[in-house]
């Protein structure tokens, strides 16, 4: 078969039956001319470029989670060489002050040895003492006087105190004090008034100190008047006596608590 040269040829199958055998063909191919150029077939380049670009973000992915994989380890190692030094100061101060102390132990101990010892201080602590503060309402027949030993500034310790009386629960030396004052809306020039401490010790009564009032006002005077007396002094007291106060006049004494007042305190 003959073709036209200003067109492409196109492929020609040609069957031989070979051989007087029907069932068997043989086909030839007859190529193209080598002058004639084969058809073009179109090429999509989009798919390629979008493969491309997923590369491309994978890879910056990639790198971003390593840089932060690095910073991360990095504050890692600095949070333990920070720790680590940490430690190794406390262990440094640790010895330093384990160094220190029998230093300061050894230089202390000398001055524990000056002074009183502690059960000197604790006995100390405990001395005998009381303060007791004048009441309004007083006894005219015993002439004993009657005092607050609770309320505001009065207190006992170490000592006991019932129906005017303090009783000591101690032998030693004792400093024991009582002021009175008295009261009155008008003067009588030959008045006079006592202030007196009474000791009783197994049933014996014994005044141990007392002061007299007398000659405090003119004759004529008709103006309120007050005078005051206080006593005081060292007394050597054996344990369980007993001391209280009597007045001449209990029924002139001041309203006023802190004017009136009966104590003592063991000095040794």
């Amino acid at each position: 078969m003959s073709s036209n040269s200003g067109h492409p040829s196109r492929p020609v199958f040609m069957v031989d039956s070979g051989r007087g055998h029907p069932n068997q063909h043989r086909y030839y191919h007859q190529q193209m001319p080598r002058h004639a150029e084969p058809e073009l077939v179109p090429c999509w380049t989009f798919p390629p470029a979008r493969a491309e670009m997923k590369k491309r973000g994978w890879g910056r992915t990639n790198a971003g989670m390593a840089w932060v994989l690095t910073l991360i380890l990095l504050l890692v190692f600095a949070a333990l060489g920070l720790g680590a030094y940490q430690i190794l100061r406390l262990q440094t101060e640790v010895q330093r002050l384990s160094q220190e102390m029998p230093a300061q132990m050894q230089s202390s101990a000398p001055q524990r040895q000056v002074g009183l010892n502690p059960a000197e201080l604790n006995r100390n602590k405990l001395k005998s003492a009381a303060h007791l503060i004048g009441r309004a309402d007083q006894s005219t027949s015993s002439g004993i006087l009657k005092w607050e030993a609770k309320l505001g500034e009065a207190f006992t310790e170490g000592v006991k105190y019932i129906n005017g009386g303090l009783q000591v629960n101690e032998t030693g030396l004792y400093f024991v004090y009582s002021r009175v004052e008295f009261l009155s809306p008008k003067c009588n020039p030959e008045d006079f008034y006592v202030h007196k401490m009474r000791l009783q010790r197994n049933s014996h009564n014994r005044t141990i100190m007392e002061d007299h009032r007398e000659g405090f006002c003119s004759a004529g005077n008709k103006k309120p008047w007050m005078t005051g007396s206080h006593i005081g002094s060292l007394q050597h007291l054996k344990e369980s006596d007993w001391l209280f106060v009597n007045v001449s006049h209990p029924h002139l004494l001041s309203k006023n608590y802190h004017s009136n007042y009966f104590g003592l305190f063991k000095t040794h």
